[in-house]
């Protein structure tokens, strides 16, 4: 790849596009439009008080293309409802071996990592609040996030001992029909986490849905039209929570573009 020299760039802009251009040669695997992915992580870091749209703006710009070109494909960044000092982004990766190659190369030995880490880690006081999922279905396609403006609402099912498969049933048989957005449904990949550098939860009795929604006001609608068959699943639910997600104005152009 020829480096494009432009003297207007910062030197820190010129570095990243030498390490982001080293990585892509290097890399082992060329960055698919569309991938199936069976491995996803949920990544939602405490920031620094005020510091969450500093923390942003670091992020994308240094860490997106760096990742992709690696193979861990990031789906979006996201600012989480009611709590201003939180950073919320989704990634995946086609399966664990996969997952494993990325985060050797990238924070092993990534040069994206190991000139811009320090800065990202020293807005941050917390980043261990992870959840590693696999689709319930076989793989799931990046395209398959909404990719228009709305809200993500990402709710955290943790059924009763012994009882995830009469929950994801009952969820699939008559919760889901209530809903006009239809979700997509998680449970905790629960193969060892081969890169303790990085520690992830893993929860055997958990469900996750995430949903698009075309903003609020859709959210509290359906919430409300499928209120009674909620109620009637908490029967087997120990306990519950939810996101309600709004994606980044840069999370948001890059993904029209994705699909342009």
């Amino acid at each position: 790849m020829e480096l494009v020299y432009d003297l207007r760039e910062t030197s820190q802009r010129l570095r990243q596009r030498y390490i982001i251009s080293w990585n892509n040669l290097i890399a082992d695997k060329v960055m698919k439009a569309n991938p199936k992915l069976k491995v996803i992580e949920l990544r939602n870091y405490l920031l620094k008080p005020g510091m969450r749209q500093r923390f942003t703006d670091y992020f994308e710009d240094h860490f997106i293309e760096s990742q992709e070109v690696l193979g861990g494909y990031v789906f979006g960044q996201f600012r989480i409802q009611g709590d201003d000092d939180k950073f919320f982004w989704i990634r995946g990766f086609e399966d664990m071996q996969s997952r494993l190659d990325f985060l050797r190369r990238f924070y092993e030995r990534g040069e994206v990592w190991k000139e811009f880490g320090p800065g990202a880690n020293e807005l941050m006081l917390d980043s261990d609040n992870v959840y590693l999922l696999r689709p319930l279905r076989e793989s799931f396609n990046v395209d398959e996030l909404p990719r228009q403006k709305g809200i993500i609402v990402i709710e955290f099912y943790f059924a009763n001992p012994n009882q995830l498969e009469q929950l994801t049933g009952f969820f699939r048989a008559n919760y889901a029909s209530f809903l006009k957005s239809k979700p997509t449904l998680w449970v905790s990949e629960i193969t060892a986490n081969d890169f303790p550098r990085l520690p992830v939860i893993q929860d055997q009795n958990l469900l996750v849905s995430i949903t698009p929604y075309a903003g609020e006001s859709e959210f509290q609608t359906q919430l409300r039209q499928s209120a009674a068959s909620k109620d009637r699943m908490r029967r087997l639910i120990a306990n519950e929570s939810s996101l309600i997600l709004y994606p980044t104005a840069k999370s948001l152009n890059r993904d029209l573009q994705r699909v342009r």
